[in-house]
């Protein structure tokens, strides 16, 4: 008797167990074209932030701007495996960023902290004889 009683209990466990795992959200079976365009974007830019993340706790990802740049993610090699972004150092080191930090950093979404080191680095990518034109923009989006 006692056996039987063990054997229903764990029966009733086990399809306790099935039937809350069944129900539980499966990343695998989402489907995109079953998404609105709003749907999408918040699971791309979801997705883009959690590499960002991961990689901002292995030091991997030192970005210029003030919101960091996906272009970087995107760019290296296994879309997010093995990304890295180093525009940081490049920028303070007197070489160009990626071209999204470029353009960003032209609109004035820059880290304001850097604003010494964009005209010097941005010119090294489109030709130090804009060196001059690239300080007022940048005099004056960081003003």
């Amino acid at each position: 008797m006692r056996y039987e009683k063990q054997t229903y209990w764990i029966v009733i466990f086990a399809l306790v167990i099935v039937l809350f795992v069944s129900y539980l959200p499966n990343s695998h079976s989402m489907n995109l074209s079953d998404m609105s365009m709003e749907e999408k974007k918040e699971f791309h830019i979801s997705l883009k932030t959690d590499i960002q993340e991961e990689l901002l706790e292995q030091s991997r990802y030192r970005c210029c701007l003030k919101k960091p740049c996906t272009y970087c993610i995107e760019k290296t090699p296994g879309h997010g495996e093995g990304a890295t972004c180093d525009c940081l150092s490049d920028i303070v080191n007197g070489k160009h960023p990626c071209g999204e930090c470029i353009g960003e950093i032209l609109e004035g979404h820059g880290n304001p902290y850097l604003k010494e080191y964009f005209a010097e680095a941005i010119a090294e990518e489109v030709g130090m004889n804009h060196l001059d034109e690239i300080q007022k923009i940048i005099d004056e989006k960081y003003a």
